[in-house]
């Protein structure tokens, strides 16, 4: 297992899925309903943003050969994908890449009602608030930058770690919600989009390398 590729999709997942953050839109789905339903709810939303992670770890090096891309092109412009959400949250925006009008609304108008709520935690909170175009780039660029076995194992472990912590964050987001102030939340916002931004540019400058490497103007050391 590689456990730079576990760090990298753990941290790389951390500042793009926001899971502290994320708890306040959690939060906003479930209501006031029982604890015994949001520890479900958790769980629900937990696991169907895992296995559309793990698909993409495990599925999307099939699909770039299946349009004939390249690992270093898709990691280059993953990289720039990265690097422009980062941006966006260092000025303080909101992760649109993880968010669509539908699903905000959607999320803004959800019923209290157990029921209702169910119907709402994989679509649109799993997919795609969660487990979005963002999340998706991110996971299939690190299985890219490792492309042995060892490699995906690590970005899956790490995967499969972050949203563990996720799910943390869900269980107790009763308790969060004490602390959680807006000043906070802006500030992990920031600090997070600081993250992705590095993420995003070791995520380009390794595509490129790859790229020149492969044309023979550049050898790697």
């Amino acid at each position: 297992m590689s456990t730079v590729a576990l760090l990298k999709a753990f941290l790389g997942l951390f500042a793009m899925m926001n899971p502290i953050g994320n708890t306040g839109i959690f939060l906003g789905v479930t209501g006031d309903l029982p604890s015994g339903f949001k520890l479900r709810a958790a769980f629900k939303t937990c696991f169907a943003v895992l296995v559309i992670l793990e698909i993409a770890i495990f599925g999307g090096m099939e699909i770039l050969k299946l349009f004939g891309i390249s690992i270093a092109a898709f990691q280059t412009a993953g990289g720039l994908i990265v690097l422009g959400i980062g941006m966006k949250m260092l000025g303080g925006d909101e992760n649109s890449s993880q968010k669509t009008d539908g699903g905000s609304a959607a999320i803004a108008t959800v019923s209290e009602r157990e029921q209702e709520v169910s119907g709402k935690l994989i679509v649109p909170l799993a997919m795609p608030i969660l487990g979005g175009p963002g999340s998706i780039t991110t996971v299939v660029t690190v299985a890219a930058a490792f492309p042995t076995v060892e490699g995906k194992i690590g970005t899956a472990v790490g995967t499969a770690a972050l949203v563990a912590t996720m799910f943390l964050c869900f269980a107790l987001s009763g308790l969060i919600s004490r602390y959680l102030s807006d000043h906070a939340q802006e500030i992990i916002l920031r600090f997070m989009g600081l993250i992705l931004v590095a993420i995003g540019m070791d995520m380009m400058l390794g595509g490129i390398e790859a790229s020149l490497a492969k044309s023979g103007l550049f050898h790697a050391s």
